[in-house]
């Protein structure tokens, strides 16, 4: 029998009214009470409560570090590992996991609702039951899936390349420049060529650097009157379409500034599918004067939470360079 240790976090999925009307998270004891198929799963089920269950918006960084020592104290007694979140950071939790715990060879999957557990109509119980028998597949004893995952409305993604895509539709997720690694119908399919395996030593990293700016381009932004922050290492800028952004004096002059403040800056698209492209279209020619890396394919979640990643191993901005341009859990092509 495989042995699954569940992580609940908060969430809508286990939520309830509070006396002032609103959803406010609640003990797993009464979530489990409402799920009693739970004890037809042929598996031994563990939970973890953490200590002050949270809703998502609440999540920080702080709570990605508290779940890799949960998983890393846990790690050899569970075959896999299933985590209640709750969706609205859900893909920044699963890209933080998926970079902060190397050589997995074990499921860490991350699963939640639209609508809490005890609400007609919820997809909550469809959720995590397919959650945990995702994460109980073996073959030969052998874990099936050995990364981190979010598994939501019938589809399992690669947790560092999915993001929220609807606040009111059940299908809330989307993986727009990677497959999903599973289906569940009537039977549950894996597959298994586009499973990431890793061949490393199982590390867990439990620091953190969140020295990240983030400055989106619009039709009107005025970059003269821009700040360059003095705790910003890295700066995420959020460009049109493949990478391109005004050939001006104005924006010149402001990426000007971050480089002699030191800072990194990374092009990433504000188009969910797609990649980065450098140099493809004229207009990307103010970006080329400076020394910026490219966030290619990786969704915006998975890119901010790679460079705080690996800000937090204190590397040179060459180390820095060549580590962020490497794919460490199959988060870009």
């Amino acid at each position: 029998m495989r042995k699954i240790c569940l992580i609940y976090t908060g969430g809508t999925i286990g939520m309830k009214q509070n006396p002032n009307g609103k959803l406010a998270p609640v003990n797993f004891d009464e979530l489990r009470a409402s799920i009693p198929s739970l004890e037809l799963l042929p598996i031994q089920l563990d939970v973890i409560t953490v200590q002050h269950p949270v809703d998502s918006s609440e999540m920080q960084p702080e709570g990605w570090i508290d779940l890799v020592e949960r998983i890393e104290v846990n790690y050899d007694a569970y075959d896999g590992f299933v985590i209640l979140h709750g969706t609205d950071t859900m893909a920044y939790t699963a890209s933080a996991l998926s970079f902060m715990i190397q050589g997995l060879n074990k499921p860490v999957i991350i699963t939640g609702s639209q609508l809490p557990i005890g609400v007609l109509r919820t997809d909550a119980t469809e959720n995590l039951l397919s959650a945990l028998e995702f994460a109980a597949m073996e073959r030969d004893g052998i874990p099936l899936i050995q990364e981190v995952c979010i598994y939501f409305e019938y589809k399992l993604y690669r947790g560092n390349r999915a993001y929220k895509r609807s606040s009111n539709e059940f299908n809330a997720f989307s993986s727009p420049n990677y497959p999903a690694l599973g289906e569940s119908g009537v039977r549950m399919t894996v597959y298994e060529e586009l499973l990431w395996k890793s061949n490393r030593t199982t590390t867990f990293q439990k620091s953190i650097d969140a020295s990240v700016g983030v400055v989106t381009l619009y039709p009107g932004l005025k970059f003269e009157q821009l700040p360059v922050l003095k705790d910003w290492k890295v700066l995420l800028l959020r460009t049109f379409g493949a990478g391109n952004a005004p050939n001006s004096h104005s924006f010149i002059e402001f990426l000007s500034r971050c480089e002699k403040s030191g800072i990194q800056i990374i092009n990433t698209s504000q188009c969910v599918s797609g990649r980065i492209v450098p140099g493809l279209y004229d207009s990307s020619s103010a970006i080329e004067r400076f020394n910026v890396l490219s966030a290619s394919d990786m969704t915006f979640e998975s890119t901010l939470v790679k460079s705080m990643v690996l800000l937090g191993q204190n590397l040179s901005q060459d180390e820095f360079a060549v580590k962020f341009s490497e794919s460490i859990s199959g988060e870009c092509a």
